[in-house]
């Protein structure tokens, strides 16, 4: 699953909005560990409500900067790992792995956060992972 951080851009506050006043705010843009800390609140929140997901604080993610440029940069790690990286400057990217081949996993390793993250893969079968 590939989940494109956030972009704000010429959005009113919601007092100018109420006030009928055309002065918007600066453009934000959500970074990774941003976007990883809301997914990571959703997960727990859900299990607290007693479903059973596919994702977890486990599940391999990478995060994606400025894809394409020079200052490119390509990290990975947990979920909740991720909520630590600084990625720099935008546009972010973040995705969320399902089912990897082991080739998929060994280049992963190359960009990882800390190689401990894929100590806890699960082997489906001679040719699929998951987390």
């Amino acid at each position: 699953m590939l989940w494109s951080a956030d972009i704000k851009v010429k959005e009113q506050s919601l007092e100018n909005l109420m006030k009928g006043r055309k002065i918007y705010e600066p453009p934000r843009f959500m970074r990774v560990n941003l976007a990883a800390e809301q997914l990571l609140e959703i997960v727990q929140n859900r299990r607290n409500q007693g479903e059973e997901l596919a994702i977890t604080e486990d599940t391999i993610c990478v995060g994606l900067a400025r894809i394409g440029a020079i200052d490119q940069v390509i990290s990975s790690g947990t979920l909740k790992q991720m909520t630590t990286v600084d990625l720099g400057a935008p546009l972010h990217s973040l995705i969320i792995t399902g089912h990897m081949h082991p080739m998929e996993i060994d280049m992963l390793k190359l960009f990882s956060v800390d190689d401990s993250s894929f100590n806890n893969l699960n082997q489906i079968d001679s040719s699929t992972y998951t987390s």
